[in-house]
């Protein structure tokens, strides 16, 4: 679903779901009709063997029970074969729009393919049309902090958080400047909205668009240099590391090369040089952190070659993406507000979620817009009837789509819909 204007967003985000949990009622799968499996998801001479040796599986359920009457399909998998990785519109913050099945086609080893985090709209003919509502961390890099408040998921931790936690800070001669967004265009373009340019503001090469200016504002430009070091010992694993001894010491600083690592990679410290300065409108080169701030920050004090710290923080896991709301958490339903009107009335719906075995749940409702598919407590239900215990709705509406393996299986629009990001499940080497 795409949002549109302001009045979208104080529908859909303004009131919070409150933390109070009820108690969960468990529903046994047998409570929905399960259709029998109408594709051979891995080519296999058997469909029921090849299903059953994959790991991998699509069902088609009939949701009357529950008041559900548009189409349903569940995809599951196990977390020792596949695993979920977040995906963007041409690999790129506010890259544009594309399409899920075209996002998984691109990737090696994908095998299915959703639709992602909602997002913002721009008026016809403008370049930027995809702009990301929530945070994402990619592959331990922190690449979008959230527009507003909004609901995120730990993919890796199969976990469901309120918010997205980060943070990022640049020493500059002995003064700490917090970062107020990262790789975010402030402010979103709805409609009636006119909020004005403000905050430190930092930019990498992954965002695709010009930086932002405003009278009173300066872009510094830094380039990553030599000598990038890890503030702590604990580092991810799919980063080459070196570790060199201290001479006094018997403890050892990580020294990370910085063709190795991304700036904005989270738990770490990168070494910035600046190289520039401009008040126009520029894009990114690749290598490069540009930072937007008002005319007087401490950023001024800085001459060109003159070097900065940069500090990137979250504890929120390393791939990291948004939703909105969390309908179960620990086996529990969270209350949806009474406010919420996007999720009392019937919208097609994509979910994921996880079994408290750890198996996987994505689940697509068909529908159209205000007309049919399924309410958020026509969700929690049906959720619980599959055994999922931790559950976040993600885009619905026309965005809602599933391909697995060269197949639509389901898309909500009159075809499927170009989006923002894209929630992709990949073959684990």
């Amino acid at each position: 679903m795409q949002l549109k204007t302001s009045q979208r967003i104080s529908r859909v985000w303004r009131s919070q779901s409150p933390t109070s949990k009820v108690g969960l009622a468990t529903i046994v799968v047998t409570s929905l009709f399960v259709m029998p499996l109408t594709r051979d998801i891995v080519a296999s001479a058997s469909p029921t063997a090849s299903h059953t040796a994959s790991g991998l599986h699509v069902l088609a359920i009939n949701g009357a029970r529950y008041g559900v009457h548009a189409p349903i399909h569940v995809l599951t998998f196990n977390g020792s074969q596949y695993s979920l990785a977040i995906d963007l519109a041409n690999h790129e913050i506010d890259g544009g729009l594309e399409t899920p099945s075209s996002m998984c086609r691109s990737t090696v080893g994908c095998v299915a393919a959703v639709n992602g985090d909602f997002y913002d709209v721009t008026r016809k003919g403008k370049a930027d049309p995809g702009d990301e509502v929530g945070g994402i961390i990619q592959n331990c890099v922190l690449l979008h902090t959230p527009e507003i408040s909004h609901q995120q998921v730990d993919l890796a931790g199969l976990q469901v958080n309120t918010g997205l936690n980060w943070s990022v800070g640049v020493n500059v001669n002995g003064v700490t400047v917090p970062i107020t967004a990262v790789n975010q265009e402030l402010p979103m373009r709805y409609s009636n909205v006119n909020l004005h340019l403000a905050g430190t503001l930092l930019f990498t090469s992954a965002y695709a668009l010009r930086l932002p200016v405003a009278v009173g504002r300066v872009t510094y430009e830094f380039i990553v240099v030599n000598g990038t070091t890890s503030p702590t010992t604990t580092f991810p694993t799919t980063i080459p590391t070196t570790t060199i001894p201290t001479p006094t010491s018997t403890t050892s600083t990580t020294i990370v090369s910085p063709t190795a690592i991304s700036p904005t990679t989270i738990n770490t410290t990168v070494q910035l040089e600046l190289v520039g300065q401009t008040t126009n409108a520029v894009r990114v080169h690749a290598g490069h952190v540009d930072i937007s701030a008002p005319t007087g920050s401490s950023f001024a004090s800085l001459q060109v070659g003159g070097t900065v710290a940069m500090t990137t923080n979250s504890s929120a896991g390393c791939n990291n993406i948004g939703g909105h709301p969390i309908l179960l958490e620990d086996g529990a339903v969270v209350p949806i507000s009474s406010a919420d009107t996007y999720m009392a009335q019937r919208y097609a719906r994509t979910v994921i979620g996880w079994m408290g075995s750890g198996e996987t749940v994505i689940m697509i409702v068909g529908g159209i817009d205000d007309k049919s598919g399924a309410t958020g407590n026509q969700l929690d239900r049906l959720l619980r009837s599959l055994h999922v215990v931790t559950a976040l709705d993600l885009d619905g509406g026309d965005s809602t789509a599933l391909y697995v393996n060269g197949r639509i299986y389901y898309h909500a629009g009159r075809a499927e819909r170009p989006v923002s990001t894209g929630l992709l499940v990949v073959r684990n080497h």
